[in-house]
């Protein structure tokens, strides 16, 4: 047989060609001058040699690839079929060609069609399932077998909301057949009975925009804007992604108020799902499109008959006048999406074609119409920008209406209530805000089913099964298939495209080192987890399935008919009620508000342990890895990752095990004795502990649920368990230096951020309290600090008040504040300790603000005020005047003993101030060679006009004013985490470079037990190096390059802190 191997390639003219009219796509085809897409080979032998014609044709750059017998023999090095014939047939550039005679290539043997047929499905190249052939098996409603990795990564990727589309119309269409509905649970019940209607109000929405017709309620401008983003999905996924993202935000969303979920957060999710849904089948189906390319490239029939289905039909009325020059969606574009395989579920624009076939009872002028507004439609699916804001919650808006309409709750009546409740509360006179609720009765349905009919919708960034894509450019890595940035630059396109510029091969191998990572899910914490929830255990993150008990709503009292003096018995007696409602009022809202944490900890919960249970029998998982516009580095799965709570890292273990070794075991126990609080004392000493302690230890792993549950009063107690899991596995082992253990230990830094100062400034009083220098203890710098707040407060409640406080009114400024002061200190005094003023020393050099303070020491305060019985509600405005004062005392002490990075704070200021001045945003490189620049802007407020009501919409982009103040304040802490995350990466590739596992959470390293002392020796090594750089000289000769007019101060001046005792410091990181 002869086989026409004729292709032909679109180059740099690819766009223009490919908007010419039908008649010039037709006379190409004919001509053999195929458009065919570009393709990334370089994976692939060489598959082309190119050739050009002299004669260019004004809108085409006809440049045409051949495929040669050299380059079928590098293809196919097995076959022997394809033999050089001749100069004329098989050369690159011949005569033939030059006259534009039609040329045609043989192959000598007629088995050419075997070949053909095996390159089409990519197997005969030994490269297992092409992504066509992957993409083409894909069913969102049945995984592969786990024996097949890369098609389940596949499909793990792929699923979501087409697999929830057809899960439903699956149960309907069984329960329907059975004629019993007893069998679903209650949650499904509710949605399906109200899945249908939804789907066709959708359905009828998008033909109200593409047909012209106006809704009830609708708001025309503002339906043209939404109309065709509402068309680029099918009525049934748009109805899942509109159920399933309401009921999750108002069910996890971290803005909920006791008043419900802010309604412009709803919409913004709303519009951001269907965006999220259109990229990820868009890149899908391209994907496709491109690998079924290459394995079908010597398939020239059925290539010819795709571009032949691209052409608009000569005889279509509709589409004829507007097909040209780009033109509006045809019926033969739809038809192609049509025979695409993957329109079961990905992208495609075959649920138009219903519209088209409609037209034909229209009017011409409405036919146009109709016409151009599927064009719009097409337009947005094709179109690789960023949809905006006021697109996002325009739509998002209007699904959202439909929704409101459609979904109910039904308790046994014929008549549901409404499943979601819209609600507008004023703020002040002149501006309402909008809220929604989830109906309770759904709420409690929704968390008793574990959300098991949602979490598959609630995110696509799962735990990968296998290693992640390296990381190569700043938008290609992570996911084999989803598309991920390297950098979350919150829309600062100046980031972007200083991340385009940069050298980045260190962040590449940083990243990638510790994404290939591989880990396994701990069943037997998944258990205790599992069994905790089950039975009600409130501990660490698993909240209380109980809500509190919230008092009856109190009554505003009637305001006075007349008005009255101050004095009068009337205006005394309202008075009074009304600071009683008022207090009443707190009350009711502050246990509202605790209900509702409550319920998001709920979802969060059950999202870990539903995401643990789907991943627990996979021999290894990986997570991808990304970082924020200062380098720390994060998984980019939300839900499961070791940068997650107590319970995530619990779950989570090495998936290699190695043998303990000599000191295996030992760090084993610290790592336990840390959990246990046991931190600020020698090594040793906590390695004791456990051993004194080794009853409880061995109870908790026995029966964790029996006796004193020792392991339940733990810090950490999922980690702590674990823990406790394998030093009672290695002891029982009889041989514990070779017992093989994958369970990561932790080393964690000394106030991390002040570490970094500290070697900064060469700090050496400062180091010391950090452990920047060797000792035989551990210096505690919060216990140092705490120490002096506790003296300061003791000496303050101990004054004596020598004057009268019977009228506090009458008081001079300078009496009230004598008096406050005195009064704050004697609630506090004896509550204060270490863990009271931790947080708030910890995060002091990361800017912490006097209120963030105030916040931090309260929380702590008012655990321990509930502990000895008191009733922090009635007490709330006193428990919030000592916690201000505590905040500004703890600042105070802090300021005092940490000179050196108070200087080296003030002269980071000093410069981002005089930037800033100047209009530039504050920006850096970071040590590993990471382009920083600071995003912060003014906001821009702005009104978008929706379905439902006006929604303030808060923008932020390059374009608009510094935010001067946030830009100064943010610089210092955020110029710290660079350095950290600096630090943490250079050790991360260090282990890589030994062979050795590593992972990290900021300044947390870890790595199997056996390994610690060689991570610590490594840990050691890269911070001395890091620091014995010149950081500060080369960021102000940095600074002073890009800013000549500017006059800098000068650095602050350097302590004598020696930097090779960070190698010898036993508590650097402990």
């Amino acid at each position: 047989m002869q086989a026409a191997i004729v292709i032909s390639r679109r180059t740099a003219q690819h766009v223009r060609l490919w908007r010419l009219g039908a008649s010039r796509r037709r006379r190409a085809v004919n001509e053999r001058a195929l458009p065919f897409r570009q393709t990334d080979f370089s994976s692939r032998p060489v598959l082309a040699h190119w050739a050009s014609t002299d004669n260019m044709d004004d809108e085409v750059d006809e440049r045409v690839e051949y495929i040669t017998a050299q380059s079928i023999a590098e293809m196919f090095p097995h076959r022997k079929e394809f033999q050089k014939r001749d100069s004329i047939s098989w050369g690159g550039r011949t005569l033939d060609l030059e006259l534009g005679e039609d040329v045609s290539y043989e192959a000598e043997n007629s088995d050419v069609s075997d070949v053909l047929e095996s390159a089409d499905d990519g197997r005969a190249l030994d490269l297992g399932l092409s992504p066509a052939e992957m993409l083409n098996r894909f069913d969102p409603q049945k995984p592969p077998s786990m024996d097949n990795l890369e098609e389940l990564q596949l499909w793990l990727e792929c699923e979501a909301q087409q697999e929830a589309v057809l899960k439903y119309q699956k149960v309907i269409e069984s329960a329907r057949k059975r004629k019993d509905y007893s069998s679903l649970s209650l949650v499904q019940r509710q949605v399906l009975w109200w899945f249908q209607p939804l789907v066709d109000a959708i359905e009828k929405r998008q033909k109200d925009y593409i047909f012209r017709e106006k809704s009830e309620g609708d708001v025309s401008k503002s339906a043209q804007r939404f109309g065709p983003f509402l068309c680029t999905l099918p009525p049934a996924k748009l109805a899942v992604i509109a159920a399933h993202t309401a009921i999750m935000e108002t069910l996890t969303n971290s803005n909920n108020s006791l008043h419900g979920t802010p309604f412009s957060v709803i919409a913004r999710q709303l519009g951001q799902a269907v965006e999220d849904e259109v990229i990820i089948q868009r890149v899908l189906h391209q994907r496709y499109k491109e690998s079924q390319a290459r394995a079908s490239v010597l398939n020239v029939s059925n290539i010819l008959d795709d571009e032949a289905t691209d052409d608009e039909p000569e005889n279509d009325d509709v589409n004829s006048s507007n097909a040209r020059d780009g033109g509006f969606l045809g019926e033969g574009k739809i038809k192609a999406a049509e025979e695409d395989p993957t329109k079961r579920w990905t992208y495609s624009t075959s649920h138009l074609q219903n519209y088209l076939d409609e037209l034909k009872e229209f009017k011409p002028k409405s036919q146009r119409l109709a016409s151009f507004a599927i064009w719009r439609a097409r337009q947005v699916l094709e179109n690789d920008e960023q949809w905006t804001e006021r697109d996002k919650i325009q739509l998002g808006a209007a699904l959202f209406k439909v929704l409101l309409d459609c979904a109910t709750v039904k308790d046994g009546g014929r008549k549901g209530e409404p499943a979601f409740v819209f609600e507008k509360r004023w703020t002040r006179k002149d501006k309402s805000r909008a809220y929604v609720t989830l109906n309770e009765k759904l709420r409690n349905m929704v968390i008793s089913d574990r959300l098991q009919s949602f979490s598959q919708t609630t995110t696509r960034q799962k735990p990968m099964i296998l290693p992640p894509k390296p990381w190569t450019k700043p938008k290609e890595g992570g996911y084999l298939w989803l598309k991920s940035d390297i950098v979350r630059y919150h829309g600062c396109d100046l980031q972007l495209e200083a991340l385009n510029h940069a050298n980045l091969n260190t962040v590449y191998d940083g990243l990638n080192s510790l994404s290939k990572i591989p880990w396994v899910i701990n069943k037997r914490i998944l258990s205790v987890a599992e069994e905790c929830w089950a039975r009600n255990i409130a501990i660490g993150d698993i909240p209380s399935k109980t809500d509190f008990e919230v008092p009856p709503e109190p009554i505003r009292p009637e305001r006075p008919t007349q008005k009255l003096e101050k004095g009068h018995p009337e205006y005394d007696s309202y008075i009074s009620e009304m600071r009683a409602y008022r207090e009443a009022r707190a009350r009711y809202d502050r246990m509202r508000q605790r209900n509702s944490d409550l319920v998001s900890l709920r979802c969060s919960v059950v999202l870990k342990l539903d995401q643990a249970d789907k991943f627990k029998d996979f021999k290894e998982i990986y997570f991808p890895y990304n970082m924020d516009f200062r380098g720390r580095v994060y998984p980019i799965t939300p839900h499961l990752s070791i940068v997650g709570s107590d319970l995530c890292r619990g779950l989570l273990k090495f998936a290699e095990a190695k043998p303990l070794g000599p000191r295996g075991l030992f760090w084993l126990k610290v790592h336990l004795a840390n959990f246990a609080g046991k931190d600020k004392v020698t090594l040793e000493e906590r390695a004791a502990y456990i051993d004194e302690n080794i009853d409880k230890v061995r109870a908790s792993v026995e029966d964790p649920f029996a006796g004193d549950r020792w392991w339940m009063t733990l810090d950490d107690p999922f980690q702590g368990l674990a823990a406790c899991a394998e030093i009672i596995a290695a002891i029982d082992s009889g041989d514990p230096e070779s017992y093989m253990c994958n369970l990561p230990v932790h080393m964690d830094g000394s106030c991390n951020g002040l570490q970094h100062y500290a070697a900064l400034g060469r700090d050496a009083v400062g180091g010391k309290a950090v452990n920047l220098r060797n000792t035989d203890k551990p210096q505690d710098v919060y216990s140092g600090v705490m120490t002096e707040v506790i003296r300061r407060v003791a000496e303050e409640a101990s004054q004596t008040i020598d004057f009268d406080t019977s009228d506090v009114e009458a008081l001079t400024r300078k009496q009230k504040k004598i008096l406050a002061n005195n009064r704050a200190a004697k609630l506090v005094d004896g509550l204060i300790d270490r863990g009271v003023v931790k947080r708030t020393v910890m995060t002091s050099v990361y800017g912490v603000t006097y209120i963030g303070a105030r916040q931090q020491i309260q929380e702590k305060i008012e655990e321990k005020l509930e502990s000895l019985g008191c009733d922090i509600d009635e007490m709330n405005l006193e428990v919030f005047r000592a916690c201000g004062y505590l905040a500004r005392v703890t600042m105070e002490v802090m300021g005092q003993v940490f000179t050196g990075a108070k200087e080296t704070m003030n002269w980071l200021t000093t410069c981002a101030r005089m930037i800033t001045q100047l209009g530039y945003p504050v920006a850096w490189i970071s040590p590993i060679g990471l382009p920083a620049i600071q995003p912060y802007r003014r906001k821009k407020s702005s009104k978008v006009v929706t379905l439902m009501q006006v929604v303030s919409l808060i923008e932020s982009n390059d374009d608009l004013p510094l935010h001067s103040s946030r830009q100064v304040s943010a610089f210092p802490p955020n110029f710290v985490h660079s350095l950290d995350a600096s630090h943490m990466l250079f050790t991360a590739l260090e282990m890589d470079r030994r062979g050795l596992s590593f992972s990290a959470v900021h300044d947390s390293f870890w790595t199997h037990p056996c390994d610690i002392d060689e991570m610590n020796m490594a840990l050691r090594d890269t911070f001395v190096e890091l620091y014995e750089r010149p950081l500060l000289e080369e960021q102000l000769a940095d600074w002073k390059m890009r800013y000549p007019d500017l006059e800098f101060p000068p650095l602050p001046e350097r302590g004598d802190l020696d930097l090779s005792e960070v190698r010898s410091a036993k508590y650097f990181f402990q």
